[in-house]
């Protein structure tokens, strides 16, 4: 798994090293607990695209019925080093993509019509430290990523940053004014990012590091960003958030912990609400929500795909534990009825590689494998990101 852990700066890919070593692929039983129901989604899924670290990108045009990803004829697309995370925004426009290994950041316009790429000039942006999460604001007019390291090109820059860009209708970005925003103190270690959302409105940005939850608040005319809140994890090494649609609550991983943070509604910040034991050992990588914000998906055990049902900011799993599921990145579909996980190694341990999960979504939130449970990517799929009609 030596390609993962490029994602990562030394200290932490350290600390992902010795977590991922056992690899264990028993599963801990599963308590059925009543979930609810909401009525369908009437957003339809339309492309899929990865980040493979093996230096291209897959894309795929998704059936709104099934499920099932097929592989648009125009992929894959080279690109760069060692691509990872990727993104896009909620108008479908564009897709982005961050090479950490090259310290650049790639922006592509979405044919809508047949899902093909075209880089917008003059993308690539050098980053000049490694580019970690990111995120849209729901506008489409803003950019922020994470950035974090040093490069031996650019000795007068780094550390543990957030930067913002505008994004402009024709998917070129400029800097926002005042980024980029040190994170910690000046001289720490350096440390990735493996969360980050924007609340509905556009006003507050969230963002987790292995150690800490960050609040900040989005100027509403410059895009700027300003921390109003810092709040070290229980137990650390966190890896990764999700929103609650309704915004209620943030959820938060940590080592032992699926955390659930109330949203005060006023000005943003979290408090801790409800911490719930995971469904298995060794810690989650990652977690997403369905749309509706009534189950959550993670990655425990280091290869344990694990659902949930989650009523009032409480966990409680439902349905079967898949193993073998080696993802960092999860995506629910925008109708919140299927589920995609890339195997995020280059040479696991089951003997499934270069492939991605694909799971429907039962009422009751738990997962069932698609007729045909893999479907092809490129070598060491990392990131993905799934668009909308």
């Amino acid at each position: 798994m030596s390609t993962l852990l490029r994602w990562f700066p030394p200290l932490a890919a350290f600390c992902l090293v010795c977590t991922l070593i056992g690899c264990g692929t028993t599963s801990a039983p599963v308590v059925s607990a009543p979930a609810p129901v909401s009525p369908p989604s009437t957003t339809k899924p339309k492309f899929a695209y990865t980040a493979n670290q093996g230096a291209s990108l897959s894309g795929y045009s998704v059936d709104p019925s099934t499920g099932a990803l097929t592989p648009l004829s125009s992929f894959p697309v080279a690109v760069g080093l060692n691509p990872d995370a990727i993104t896009h925004d909620s108008q479908n426009r564009f897709l982005i993509v961050g090479d950490n290994a090259a310290f650049m950041l790639h922006v592509y316009a979405i044919d809508p019509t047949t899902g093909a790429l075209s880089e917008i000039s003059p993308s690539p942006y050098n980053t000049m430290i490694q580019p970690g999460a990111m995120v849209v604001d729901p506008s489409g007019t803003h950019l922020y990523l994470y950035r974090t390291g040093a490069n031996v090109a650019y000795p007068g820059v780094s550390g543990n940053q957030m930067f913002a860009y505008n994004l402009s209708s024709t998917g070129v970005l400029s800097a926002v004014k005042g980024m980029p925003l040190p994170i910690g103190s000046p001289g720490a270690q350096f440390v990735p990012a493996n969360g980050i959302a924007i609340n509905a409105t556009g006003k507050l940005l969230y963002l987790q590091n292995l150690f800490n939850l960050y609040t900040f608040s989005i100027d509403a005319v410059s895009g700027a960003l300003s921390l109003l809140q810092t709040l070290p994890l229980p137990s650390q090494l966190g890896e990764g958030i999700a929103l609650d649609p309704g915004g209620n609550y943030l959820y938060a991983l940590d080592r032992y912990s699926l955390l659930s943070y109330g949203i005060d509604p006023v000005s943003g910040l979290l408090s801790l609400k409800n911490s719930t034991l995971q469904a298995e050992p060794n810690g989650a990588y990652t977690i997403s929500l369905s749309p509706d914000g009534n189950f959550a998906y993670t990655i425990e055990n280091n290869n344990d795909l694990v659902s949930y049902a989650v009523t009032g900011g409480v966990f409680a799993p439902v349905g079967a534990i898949y193993p073998g599921v080696y993802g960092l990145q999860i995506a629910v579909d925008p109708s919140g009825s299927f589920v995609y996980v890339p195997q995020a190694c280059s040479n696991c341990p089951s003997g499934v590689y270069n492939v991605i999960h694909q799971f429907s979504i039962t009422r009751t939130g738990g997962l069932v494998p698609l007729i045909a449970p893999t479907v092809a990517a490129g070598r060491t799929p990392f990131g993905i990101t799934v668009t909308s009609q």
